[in-house]
C-alpha cells in the first residue's frame, strides 16, 4: 500500500521527461548580489546562468581541452611536487575559475558609472574579481546551487 502511494506522489509531482527534448531550453538566471544599502536591499550584483548553459558548458570544454593539450606536450608538462609547480597548478586552477565566473555573468543590474549602467564586458568583470575576490568566489559557490537554477 505505502509503494502505490509513493507511485501517485511521484507521478503527480514528478519532472516530465518530454522537458528534457524541447527544442527550447530554460535559461534561467540567478543574481548575485554582492553589495548592499543599510537596510539590505541589494545595490549591485551579477545576473549569472548555471551548469547547464552554453556559456557553462563552453568555457569548460575549451579550458579542459587546453589543459589537456598541456599535459601532452613534454615542454609544458608541470612537476607538481616541487614549490614552482604547485605554485603553476594553483595558478592555473585559478585562471579556470576566473574564466569561468566570466563566462557565465549574463548581468550586472545596479553597477553604474556616472549615472549609467555599466556595459558588461570582460574588462569590467575582470576589474570587478581583481578589486573583491570574493565577489568571483560568491558566482562560483552559487553555480554549484542547482536550486538557483530550477524554473518552476
Amino acid at each position: 500500500m505505502n509503494t502505490i502511494n509513493n507511485a501517485v506522489k511521484l507521478a503527480t509531482a514528478g519532472f516530465d521527461v518530454a522537458l528534457l527534448a524541447s527544442p527550447e531550453k530554460i535559461a534561467k538566471t540567478h543574481t548575485v548580489e554582492v553589495a548592499h544599502d543599510d537596510d539590505g536591499n541589494m545595490l549591485a550584483g551579477f545576473d549569472i546562468v548555471g551548469k547547464n548553459s552554453v556559456q557553462y558548458r563552453d568555457v569548460v570544454r575549451a579550458t579542459s581541452v587546453t589543459a589537456i593539450k598541456r599535459s601532452q606536450t613534454k615542454k609544458e608538462q608541470i612537476d607538481a611536487k616541487t614549490d614552482a609547480g604547485a605554485g603553476a597548478v594553483y595558478d592555473l586552477s585559478e585562471s579556470r575559475n576566473r574564466k569561468i565566473a566570466i563566462a557565465v555573468v549574463v548581468g550586472a543590474p545596479g553597477f553604474v558609472s556616472n549615472g549609467q549602467p555599466v556595459e558588461l564586458t570582460e574588462g569590467f568583470l575582470n576589474l570587478c574579481f581583481d578589486a573583491q575576490p570574493t565577489w568571483q568566489d560568491k558566482i562560483l559557490t552559487a553555480l554549484e546551487a542547482d536550486a538557483n537554477f530550477l524554473a518552476i
